[in-house]
């Protein structure tokens, strides 16, 4: 593509980059946000962090994030002006307090057909000026009263229109946005919680996840920095050039904007301003990661190369006194009618200026740091360097989930207002990190902690497997109790209770539910099924006389039944065998819950008519006809087991306690 030529080339060239660019400065934020927020997300919700939970970060934290950044955003944008004279301490003026100054931007003014703004001045020795604000209607211009005292009034009418244009191309809502978000980018760039350090180093050698974390953290805040700091100093530079080109055109004297830039070269630091303040300035660093303007010899050259001659020739063009050692006439005349033309204005030279004097490398490691790394690479390899070869111990011991497990809870789902929009799962919210997931890893903290948890399992100790019980000292041994089951006719069984009356499953976890191998062993032993606990008697026994609704209820009974038999009898899979036993199993139970023993026998004669047992006939052909799948649960295999055994005994487990 061939270079832009003219006035308004450069505006039409630059105006469209700038768009660009100032998207990939929003992209930036985006990229570093995650990587301050991931450590606190850690402790809170860590199924939905970044690093563990990508997919649930971006659907329930990203559209927060989004909406507390346009918030943030909006504020620093509305006292961006008091922002800025509270850094720099600017005080405005007026005609009484400086004629001069007043006089030389009032034809300006009216030249440009702008509202007519504030004017400020600062009192330091700094060769500067700015514009700034976030419209017309209240912009402002400051110049230092260096620059005021250095100037000839042709020079100081020449920066005056640099900064008219700033306001007219809406370049003072640009730069401020620039500014904001750049300040955002390095406070989100210094919480980087997985940026590598020393300490990252020695926790990874306890926890070697703890490596690629750090990192991708280093490389990503790097990367995202690093972009900011690009897109500022292109967007900053491209809207200078214009301005530059803008200020020749009103003024029609490219030669005294050139000699007031060659008067500023080397002396436009302010005292006091920070380094973001630079990018809105006529003047600022043009190397260093706060790079953010052309150098004064590209300037210079690019009016040259747009307004001809009138730069080196003028009455107000540049002295000979005013070239200096870094802005010497040859290397501008080279730059300006040269074959190369504007040399360093691009993205790769842009990319090279802010890498200079970085101490950093390019995955923003200092030298302490990467020494830090070379040491932590070592130990890992001395440590798990006979597991090399093995892939999977190699993926399972740098696998960063099992530490969102072990710190992290998912208490904030509750709280999160896409918990219930999105229909999101909370399942986390409600169970104990625990440190199992670090089971069977050699050398690392985390497997060690998780030996002993199985090992105080296999000791009968009460616990859950967390980290603090894992480190609990004096363990308690649990209680234990004999289970006779709820028919009382079970073989006693020995059965791990813990004080809060919930039973234990055989890895130590409290379950308020029979355990399966209780249910399978007295649907096995006696025959009968295991009901909910909660309803160990019957509601009943209610008299089986001869009023009209206990007979209706009984024919109910008894309608069902036979209406369960025809359905089973056009049954060829495990589908109907489930349905059979299911049904069997609730009639008979509220023929029991009604009517006690009485009511228990009438549905076990109803089930033994020759149209139900030959229904019960059919499914014991289904069931040795077919292959029953899989995923079919225990308890459901042992009660077809016990039903086809004996059809008498499968009666409610707690029937046989109150028939004593």
């Amino acid at each position: 593509m061939a270079e832009p030529t003219g006035l308004y080339g450069w505006i039409r060239s630059n105006d469209g980059r700038s768009t660009g660019l100032f998207l990939a400065f929003l992209l930036a934020i985006q990229v570093i946000a995650p990587l301050a927020l991931v450590g606190p997300l850690l402790f809170i919700d860590s199924d939905h962090a970044p690093f563990i939970g990508w997919g649930g970060y971006l659907v329930r934290y990203a559209p927060l994030v989004l909406v507390a950044s346009v918030i943030w955003f909006t504020s620093q944008l509305w006292w961006h002006v008091e922002t800025v004279k509270k850094a720099v301490g600017f005080h405005f003026v007026d005609a009484d307090d400086e004629p001069r100054l007043c006089a030389v931007i009032e034809p300006l003014i009216i030249l440009t057909g702008l509202p007519v703004p504030f004017v400020g001045i600062i009192e330091s020795e700094g060769r500067n000026a700015f514009a700034c604000g976030v419209g017309r209607k209240k912009a402002v211009i400051v110049v230092t009263r260096g620059l005021l005292d250095a100037l000839s009034d042709a020079e100081l009418g020449a920066v005056l229109a640099h900064e008219l244009s700033h306001i007219k191309h809406g370049d003072i809502r640009l730069m401020a946005a620039a500014n904001i978000f750049m300040r955002a980018l390095i406070g989100l760039n210094k919480r980087n919680a997985l940026r590598f350090s020393p300490v990252h180093g020695l926790l990874a050698i306890a926890v070697p996840a703890v490596l690629p974390l750090s990192l991708a953290g280093s490389l990503l805040g790097r990367l995202g920095l690093r972009a900011g700091q690009i897109s500022r100093l292109l967007i900053s530079s491209s809207r200078e050039f214009i301005a530059d080109a803008q200020a020749a055109q009103w003024t029609q004297d490219p030669g005294a904007l050139a000699a007031a830039l060659l008067k500023v070269d080397g002396r436009h630091r302010v005292r006091g301003a920070r380094d973001e303040d630079d990018a809105m300035m006529i003047a600022g660093a043009s190397e260093g990661p706060g790079a953010t303007h052309p150098t004064i010899a590209q300037r210079v050259a690019a009016l040259a190369r747009v307004t001809g001659s009138m730069v080196f020739n003028a009455p107000n063009a540049p002295h000979d006194d005013d070239w200096t050692a870094a802005t010497p006439r040859s290397a501008v005349v080279q730059a300006s009618f040269g074959r190369r033309g504007l040399a360093g204005t691009g993205a790769t030279e842009a990319i090279a200026r802010v890498r200079q004097g970085d101490r950093q490398n390019w995955l923003g490691l200092s030298r302490l740091d990467t020494g830090a790394l070379v040491v932590t690479i070592g130990a890992l390899i001395g440590i798990h360097g006979h597991q090399l070869g093995d892939v999977r111990a190699m993926a399972t011991i740098f696998d960063p989930r099992p530490l969102g497990d072990v710190i992290g809870t998912a208490g904030a789902c509750q709280l999160s207002p896409f918990t219930y929009t999105l229909k999101l799962r909370c399942d986390a919210g409600t169970r104990r990190r625990s440190l199992r997931a670090f089971e069977g890893q050699e050398g690392t903290v985390g497997g060690w902690l998780a030996d002993i948890g199985r090992k105080r399992r296999e000791q009968g100790v009460k616990g859950d497997g967390t980290l603090i019980d894992s480190l609990a000292g004096n363990p308690v041994q649990p209680t234990y109790e004999t289970y006779r089951g709820q028919s009382g006719r079970l073989t006693p069984i020995r059965v791990r209770r813990g004080d809060d009356g919930l039973y234990r499953d055989s890895d130590g976890r409290a379950t308020i539910a029979l355990p399966k191998r209780l249910i399978i062993a007295e649907i096995d032993q006696v025959g009968c099924f295991v009901r909910d606990a909660k309803s160990m008697e019957a509601t009943g026994p209610l008299p089986m006389g001869s009023d009209q609704v206990t007979q209706d209820n009984i024919a109910r009974i008894r309608s069902d039944i036979a209406r369960v038999a025809n359905e089973t009898s056009a049954s060829t899979d495990w589908a109907g065998i489930a349905y059979y036993l299911d049904r069997r199993e609730v009639q008979m139970d509220q023929a029991y819950m009604y009517y006690g023993q009485p009511g228990l026998a009438m549905a076990r004669a109803t089930f033994n008519g020759l149209k139900e047992r030959a229904a019960l006939d059919h499914v014991r052909a289904v069931a040795a006809a077919i292959v029953i799948p899989a995923d079919v649960d225990a308890i459901e295999r042992a009660k077809l087991r016990a039903l086809l055994r004996d059809p008498d005994a499968f009666v409610p487990c707690r029937s046989l306690r109150s028939a004593h």
